[in-house]
């Protein structure tokens, strides 16, 4: 169920884009020194110096998730207090890809949402009981232009992870809008009681652990597998031999799977990132066109350092990072537009959320950023939902003010 659209309005400062707009990202991140007045809702481009306000340009909306579906909402404030469980067993987003040009949110125990283009528009939500009931959902990626996800039941904290086994690749037919199984751990010849503990997929072969528990011991199986023939054309046929398989020593799984160097980064990431202090660690998680599993990249900073978590997604035309204090780097062109600032990396800041909430996964649908958001403790999460920001509006049209404002300045100082 999706509420009616509101009509909030928000305002947002306007600066002149030069290399030390970096700096206010920065010090923002700093939450033992926001100021009180960084509490209103209002998203910041960072530049310097300040030259004018724009007032009242409606460039966003929020959104909740509820039992019953997505709500939308004033602010993450209002949402009455909610009881924290774990992030595997309650609502939020586990996934965010662009495939196939369309853009997804797959929210665990809801459904698969489909992102429009235009803030004029509601997300629609597809789901099916049997993969989003009692179970946990992760890792959407693209499988020959297929939306596909994880399944699986936590063996600590679902009940109900003992019973009959799923499939734990579910792929989306988007033509009839059904969920269809994929692969279950039988199509790997291993037990059928076997639980899928990590899962990873980098366009072209997957890499996971399988765990299997008797009464007398636990096994780790770790396997590389991948298919010749396309795996959504296997879907309902017998696998068994028809995927090709791997067996890997913990230490080569440990190595496929593990933290890089944020040296080792695509070049388009460190120059979006460049001006960033090296004395500052870094905690990305990165994904391209493919729509992959993400792989994270980290950075070692100085002793103590801060340390920013976020994640970085190339869209093809821009690359975008946000970290989990709304942060926001952008670098490129939104689609069907021209390269914002020549490609020089562009900041601004989302809305403050509330204490202990944080921002983390995001995509982009036409001109519209979407961006998870989230209330966490530990591994626990309560409420949940996501901001829909219109990036023309707030970038593009803003800027060109902004612009355009400056240059009437210059020529009025020029000719008085």
């Amino acid at each position: 169920m999706v509420a009616s659209k509101n009509t909030s309005v928000v305002s947002f400062g306007l600066f002149t884009l030069l290399s030390v707009m970096l700096l206010f990202s920065f010090y923002s991140c700093k939450k033992t020194e926001k100021t009180e007045s960084a509490q209103e809702q209002t998203p910041e481009i960072t530049e310097t110096p300040v030259e004018e306000t724009v007032k009242y340009i409606p460039v966003l909306r929020w959104s909740c998730f509820t039992k019953d579906g997505i709500q939308e909402i004033e602010s993450p404030a209002d949402i009455p207090t909610q009881i924290f469980r774990p992030w595997t067993e309650t609502l939020r987003v586990a996934g965010a890809a662009k495939i196939n040009n369309k853009s997804y949110f797959l929210i665990n125990r809801l459904g698969l949402a489909l992102l429009p283009d235009s803030l004029e528009n509601q997300p629609e939500l597809i789901s099916d009981a049997m993969y989003f009931t009692d179970t946990t959902v992760s890792n959407l990626v693209s499988v020959e232009n297929n939306p596909v996800f994880h399944v699986y039941r936590n063996s600590f904290f679902n009940s109900k992870a003992s019973e009959a086994p799923l499939p734990f690749l579910i792929q989306y037919r988007d033509e009839n809008k059904i969920f269809f199984p994929l692969l279950r751990v039988t199509d790997l010849e291993l037990n059928p009681s076997s639980e899928t503990v990590h899962l990873m997929y980098d366009g072209s072969s997957w890499t996971a652990a399988f765990k299997t528990s008797t009464k007398e011991k636990i096994d780790f199986n770790y396997l590389q597998f991948f298919s010749y023939e396309p795996l959504i054309s296997l879907t309902g046929m017998p696998k068994p031999g028809q995927i090709q398989k791997q067996e890997l020593s913990i230490d080569l799984f440990k190595q496929i799977v593990c933290n890089y160097e944020f040296g080792k980064a695509p070049e388009r990431v460190r120059k979006l990132l460049a001006q960033i202090p090296q004395k500052f660690s870094l905690d990305l998680y990165y994904s391209g066109e493919k729509s992959g599993t993400p792989v994270n990249y980290v950075r070692q900073g100085a002793e103590n350092s801060l340390l920013f978590k976020g994640t970085v997604k190339d869209f093809g035309t821009c690359i975008i990072s946000l970290f989990e204090d709304g942060t926001t780097y952008f670098s490129g062109a939104l689609p069907n537009n021209y390269i914002l600032r020549n490609g020089k990396p562009v900041v601004f800041r989302l809305p403050k959320l509330p204490k202990g909430f944080i921002y983390n996964d995001f995509v982009i649908s036409g001109n519209i950023l979407y961006t998870a958001w989230e209330e966490e403790f530990f591994y626990q999460t309560a409420r949940a939902g996501f901001i829909s920001v219109d990036l023309k509006k707030l970038l593009y049209e803003a800027l060109a003010a902004a612009d355009a404002k400056k240059l009437e300045n210059e020529a009025k100082e020029q000719n008085p």
